[in-house]
């Protein structure tokens, strides 16, 4: 009975070791790495048929389980072999020690390379598992990424140059646009000054033309009035000195502008009292009486808004 007992709990034993063993071999197989398990004696004792392919190890060497003749294998695939082979040896002499590296292959492969020791429940070393990953897609990824931002940072920079240049193509055209304005503002005010002194020596032209005026031709105005004249004679002095006074006096503009405008008689009146003529004179010019030029001058001071302290002559004089 005590055999049977023991007979079904070894077998029982072995079908968990059988399990285990199963469960093992799936991880493995369906891992995406390629793994390889060697002992302590540095024997191939596990592998899955990811390492297989990766590696290319032909089948007899995996039957033979003969780890030289697979690491011979290796490294005629490899553009750095002596790298390789000291990273191994390095490793060996070091079995506690974990290692983490990628290595170059001559078809352009890149394949990510981790090592590390294996340790029963006693801790004692029992050998070491390496973990072997393509990573060239990932590596020409990157090469891509770092090819396009160099490229990106090409077109930023000759960009940022473009905006540098455009910005100073502006600032120059500000500071010459500012140039400009100055000049215009100096030619402004040079037109401004010139124009002040042309407005100026007008009125002193047109004050001038108007004392000549008054100076020389009113009196030979009236001295023609006081002759002997025909209708007609008459009717032409009468017209010149209109025209005459029109054409003299810018106080006859403004007269014009006022709400209540001053009649052609009012006019010869207000010209005649801004000559400074008496009331009396002004009478033997219009051929009237001196009641009606006060008549007329009444008018005149009405229509302006003056009061009775105020000068008329004075005010007429004003309105140049």
């Amino acid at each position: 009975m005590e055999d049977q007992r023991k007979n079904h709990n070894l077998r029982q034993y072995i079908k968990d070791l059988e399990f285990n063993n199963l469960i093992l071999t799936a991880q493995q197989e369906v891992s995406l790495d390629a793994i390889l398990v060697v002992n302590e004696n540095w024997q191939m004792v596990s592998f899955n048929q990811r390492f297989v392919e990766m590696w290319d190890i032909p089948h007899h060497i995996l039957e033979n389980r003969d780890d030289k003749a697979s690491l011979a294998t290796v490294l005629d695939k490899l553009r750095n072999p002596e790298q390789f082979l000291a990273r191994v040896e390095a490793l060996m002499a070091n079995p506690t020690e974990q290692s983490h590296d990628e290595l170059a292959l001559i078809d352009g492969r890149i394949f990510d390379r981790y090592s590390a020791p294996i340790f029963d429940k006693k801790n004692d070393l029992r050998g070491r598992v390496w973990f072997f990953r393509d990573v060239t897609e990932l590596h020409r990824a990157k090469q891509l990424l770092h090819q396009q931002n160099s490229e990106l940072e090409e077109r930023v920079a000759k960009r940022t140059d473009d905006l540098e240049r455009l910005n100073q193509e502006l600032r120059e055209r500000d500071r010459e646009l500012q140039l400009q304005q100055k000049e215009l503002e100096a030619k402004n005010l040079g037109l401004t000054t010139l124009l002040h002194s042309v407005e100026k020596e007008k009125n002193r032209l047109e004050q001038q033309t108007i004392s000549n005026f008054s100076g020389a031709l009113l009196p030979i105005l009236e001295m023609l009035a006081d002759t002997s004249l025909s209708r007609q004679q008459r009717h032409i002095l009468d017209t010149i000195e209109t025209v005459l006074a029109n054409l003299t006096s810018s106080m006859n503009h403004n007269l014009r502008l006022m709400q209540h405008p001053l009649t052609a008689t009012e006019m010869k009146v207000a010209n005649a009292i801004r000559a400074g003529k008496t009331s009396k004179e002004i009478a033997v010019l219009l051929r009237s009486s001196e009641r009606t030029v006060e008549g007329h001058r009444q008018s005149i001071r009405r229509k302006l808004g003056m009061d009775k302290k105020q000068n008329l002559m004075v005010t007429l004089m004003a309105l140049e």
